[in-house]
């Protein structure tokens, strides 16, 4: 599916291909504090709580810049400096969790489970026992480094049962799959525009428990990340401390009405998960391996074992794709010989329909024939 910009389609895990209509949201020029520009912010807080059924225990505070900024801003927002985090990690992104700790040298623990295996219920609950200085947990909810889907109705229960307070990252999962504020009982779902919300990036938002937001006054390491002190703001002005991203706010609002349109997160799931079973049943049939087992993984991005055949090269497969009007990646550190196909953004079933035909016809160009799996390495 491609537009008058005659673009490569974006099959990565962010940013992703978004619609026409998105993109022309951005061709007006306001001022941060016309009358349109609070509208539009009212109406994206409104539609965003509604979706994670947070209407009246939640708020959504916004931010500029990339999901890992709503990141920081929540662990130093919500963990306070005589806390203790624990943190999940399967992949790249649970790691950056561990590197954001380190950085703000915030008193945290860890585990690891390896880059195709989510954690169980048993492993946060021994963690939790073991130190009772743990006060919150983290854990990302859909680690695209690989494509897992960690089991946050699981986690969530162990910190109901314990009384950790949870942070979620749902960078990759906000918008596609369902984040219920109320039965998962989070402190905060941190997620950006550039994934399921089908917007472009430079927007982040956190949305929080009222309740223990309000609580976080003075935690935070910095000016510009204070959660607490955002949501003060915008609770009075329904705007930003500092200057906003106007152009991308315009755009996310349009995203969030054809969020809604394709019928909510329920809607949205549903064309990822067509997308996504074309994909792995095409790839499975042209004889290559996933890394994720089915049951583990998103309907968000798949990862695939590189072929066992000396012809194989991914950067002739990059440009191959790209010549054919795709755009891939390759695999992350969390696992290598590994490449990543996403399905995310305006993709639809017939354009991953398209993608195998695009990869067959590399595959041939390059003289590749065994698609077994190649040795992977963890790293």
């Amino acid at each position: 599916m491609t537009d008058i910009f005659d673009e490569p389609l974006l099959l990565t895990p962010g940013p992703c291909s978004i619609s026409l209509t998105t993109k022309e949201a951005m061709l007006h020029d306001y001022s941060s504090g016309e009358e349109v520009m609070a509208e539009k912010m009212a109406a994206i807080a409104q539609y965003l709580i509604k979706i994670v059924n947070g209407v009246g225990t939640h708020t959504m505070v916004p931010l500029v810049g990339s999901g890992t900024y709503a990141t920081e801003a929540a662990i130093g927002t919500f963990v306070p400096r005589d806390g203790k985090l624990l943190v999940h990690t399967n992949g790249v992104y649970g790691d950056r969790i561990v590197d954001i700790c380190q950085h703000l040298k915030l008193n945290y623990a860890s585990f690891r489970t390896q880059p195709y295996t989510p954690p169980t219920r048993k492993q946060f609950e021994d963690a939790i026992k073991a130190d009772p200085a743990i006060t919150h947990v983290m854990v990302v909810h859909c680690e695209t480094s690989t494509g897992i889907l960690n089991p946050i109705e699981e986690i969530a229960q162990v910190c109901k049962a314990y009384g950790k307070g949870l942070l979620i990252d749902a960078v990759a999962s906000f918008g596609i799959i369902d984040l219920d504020a109320k039965k998962l009982a989070y402190d905060a779902v941190i997620f950006s525009a550039n994934k399921g919300m089908q917007a472009p990036p430079g927007l982040a938002f956190v949305i929080a428990k009222k309740a223990v937001l309000e609580e976080c006054k003075g935690n935070c390491h910095s000016l510009s990340l204070d959660l607490w002190d955002q949501n003060q703001h915008f609770e009075r002005t329904g705007g930003f401390r500092f200057t906003p991203a106007t152009h991308l706010l315009l755009a996310f609002a349009q995203a969030c009405k054809e969020h809604e349109e394709e019928g909510g997160v329920a809607g949205r799931r549903a064309r990822y998960a067509a997308s996504w079973r074309r994909l792995v049943d095409g790839m499975r049939q042209m004889g290559f391996h996933t890394l994720v087992d089915d049951a583990h993984a998103s309907p968000i991005v798949s990862t695939f074992h590189d072929p066992d055949d000396p012809n194989y090269s991914f950067g002739q497969l990059y440009a191959g794709m790209k010549k054919r009007g795709f755009i891939i990646f390759p695999g992350r550190l969390a696992a290598a010989n590994t490449f990543r196909i996403a399905n995310i953004g305006i993709v639809t079933p017939e354009d991953i329909g398209r993608a195998m035909d695009a990869l067959s016809e590399c595959f041939a160009e390059m003289g590749v024939k065994n698609f077994g799996r190649a040795e992977v390495a963890a790293a």
